[in-house]
């Protein structure tokens, strides 16, 4: 369920009213300026912090397909429209999780602030979500194929003797039509001449690169969605040092943990527990992680 925002103007401001935040989070505003979220706006300090180690976003592409111009602003405008527009669902957030002391006395001896870094994994959250929705794989285009085969060819050394080709290792090449038998060709002349065949056309036909109509839409696991949201928050965690005077928890992979449960990645009890059953502190994450394999194609 997606929740229809309300906003009253003050200062020349515009102020969201009706979100699924509680008084601990500060209402983002909603700027005329696009440029405001990125350039002036304190609550996405976090955000523009993280989205800059993401990347500035192609704003155009030169003919040979390179970066022509960028703007690092456009992730944050776009999450913010997102938010503020009522596109980004917030229903099935456990804010009175987050609002617990087990994560806030984390962000205190941290010297996080609560509202930025709410902000700041609901970003990368929806960067995530978008990042999985719009993934694609590229299947291995004819040309490249037909380089491949042509790399099994080099292998054989063809040599001309007494006016025929004959090579040093012997080789069998199958093809098969579907309700017939196999052919086999494993004579020197004739592999030669396919191997010849080969590779005039690949001499004569340039290979061209991936476009995305040659790609399909493919579905990722639960488990790469953990892996990116971790992957983006802990760039921001990693440098910080916690203050040992505050008592908390300053398990960084624990908050990492806590919030993919809080934000409904994954909902299994383990994810908010520091200790397991047999009270021995474990990290549930790095389990899940481990399973983790990258697409070998994949494209955003």
């Amino acid at each position: 369920m997606l929740n229809a925002p309300t906003y009253i103007c003050v200062g020349g401001s515009f102020f969201i009213l009706s979100h699924k935040t509680k008084d601990m989070i500060e209402q983002l505003p909603k700027h005329e300026d696009e440029w405001a979220y990125y350039e002036s706006e304190p609550l996405f300090d976090y955000v523009c912090q993280v989205s800059d180690m993401m990347g500035e976003i192609v704003t155009d592409i030169n003919p040979d397909g390179s970066p022509a111009s960028t703007t690092p602003h456009l992730q944050p405008f776009r999450f913010a429209s997102d938010f503020l527009d009522g596109k980004i669902d917030t229903e099935e957030i456990k804010m009175d999780l987050y609002e617990s002391s087990d994560i806030q006395d984390t962000l205190k001896a941290f010297g996080l602030d609560s509202s930025k870094f709410w902000y700041l994994c609901l970003f990368i959250k929806w960067k995530v979500d978008w990042e999985c929705e719009s993934a694609r794989v590229f299947p291995k285009e004819p040309l490249e194929k037909l380089k491949n085969l042509q790399a099994e060819f080099e292998k054989l050394n063809f040599v001309k003797h007494r006016g025929k080709y004959v090579t040093s290792k012997s080789a069998t090449l199958t093809f098969k039509v579907e309700g017939s038998r196999a052919f086999t060709i494993d004579d020197d002349e004739t592999l030669a001449i396919l191997n010849n065949i080969i590779n005039d056309y690949l001499i004569t036909t340039p290979i061209k690169g991936y476009l995305l109509h040659d790609s399909e839409k493919v579905e990722l696991s639960i488990i790469t969605e953990m892996y990116l949201f971790n992957k983006y928050l802990s760039w921001f965690l990693s440098p910080l040092t916690a203050n040992k005077a505050i008592n908390a928890s300053y398990d960084k992979s624990l908050l990492v943990s806590r919030m993919i449960y809080v934000l409904g990645i994954l909902r299994r009890d383990s994810m908010w527990r520091e200790y397991n059953e047999s009270g021995n502190k474990k990290n549930q994450l790095k389990g899940y992680l481990s399973k983790y394999k990258h697409p070998k194609y994949w494209h955003f």
